[in-house]
């Protein structure tokens, strides 16, 4: 008899698997064991590792997979990971796609969602996009966190606009967040 398999066992192996393909084919594999079921944490492992290396296709694939099997609610990391592997790799509109797709399956993006994505386009050097997405999250009443205001300082930063992180930074306690290490470390590279 064979010892039993749990999700965290596959977690582990797809977590430290170097090669995404090896990776892939045992997650794939250990589907034909009797009673094994993937469950959300061996999905989000296998398609962040996928994600990361650059296989797109297997990553939506797996993304696709997944939605059917869970609520949509509750893939909004799984989201964010793979717009965030998008862009790590200069694929900005799939990036942008992937965040857009979230809305039309139910899955209402966050703060954590539109921050992710407003940094996304930032580091590719798509401001004005990510100026627009922040006023998309104002306009759908989400509040914006130390994260998101880190993100925009980094945005005024990068486009030589020095006064605009000051006045953020000053006005972030009035809107319920504080300042922390990272919003005063792109403060003083001005």
């Amino acid at each position: 008899m064979r010892p039993a398999l749990f999700p965290r066992h596959v977690a582990a192996f797809v977590r430290h698997q170097k090669e995404p393909r090896k990776a892939l084919e045992m997650f794939n594999s250990v589907r034909k064991e009797n009673e094994y079921e993937h469950n959300l944490l061996t999905y989000s492992y296998m398609i962040e590792k996928l994600g990361y290396h650059g296989e797109f296709e297997a990553m939506e694939d797996l993304i696709v997979e997944l939605s059917s099997k869970v609520e949509w609610s509750s893939l909004e990391g799984v989201y964010v990971g793979a717009f965030r592997s998008y862009g790590r790799k200069g694929r900005v509109q799939q990036a942008f796609d992937v965040f857009e797709r979230m809305d039309f399956h139910f899955c209402n993006p966050s703060v954590q969602s539109y921050s992710a994505i407003m940094n996304v386009l930032i580091e590719s050097g798509y401001h004005d996009q990510a100026h627009k997405v922040y006023l998309r999250m104002i306009d759908r009443g989400i509040t914006p966190d130390v994260y998101t205001f880190t993100v925009r300082i980094k945005s005024f930063c990068k486009t030589g606009r020095p006064h605009a992180p000051l006045r953020l930074l000053r006005n972030m306690p009035l809107q319920g967040c504080e300042n922390n290490a990272i919003a005063y470390c792109h403060q003083r590279i001005l």
